[in-house]
């Protein structure tokens, strides 16, 4: 088996909410997985984890759209736009498919429910939206310094 960058790195997750059961779940989850490493770190407000983004590194934010500071899909825009090459995947309680849709195309890498995902789910989840970041922003890069001139349509 080749051993990628991923496999051998310890994957920094913020984990961006406010219920103290839901948080649990999810420690719980990741540290029933073995298929890879993580470090969580865990805060209960957007602006505690806009804080800990702005001197932090982190791989990827797992994101809750009701918090106490910040409600619905501008809970999003607010991450995105203060780190826009972090990978953002909402895990929520709203089982809305407008609101999905509306999140992925407002940047979110996926909008999963709380209810509805295991370990092994959510550990695919966060290792295919590292990666889709990755090669999202390997392709920017070529678009942005190539010397034959390109564009791009609808």
């Amino acid at each position: 088996m080749v051993e990628t960058e991923m496999d051998t790195d310890v994957i920094k997750i913020l984990l961006i909410e406010d219920n103290p059961g839901d948080t649990r779940l999810i420690k719980e989850m990741l540290s029933n997985t073995e298929l890879f490493n993580c470090f969580l770190e865990c805060t209960a407000r957007l602006s505690t984890g806009l804080e800990y983004l702005a001197g932090q590194p982190a791989d990827i934010v797992l994101l809750d759209l009701g918090l106490p500071d910040s409600q619905g899909i501008d809970t999003l825009a607010q991450v995105c736009a203060q780190v826009p090459g972090i990978p953002v995947v909402v895990l929520t309680g709203m089982d809305d498919e407008g609101l999905a849709l509306e999140a992925v195309r407002q940047g979110a890498q996926d909008y999963l429910l709380k209810g509805a995902i295991n370990g092994r789910a959510l550990w695919r989840v966060i290792t295919y939206a590292i990666e889709r970041k990755a090669s999202e922003k390997l392709l920017e890069d070529i678009f942005h310094t190539s010397t034959i001139g390109m564009y791009i349509t609808r």
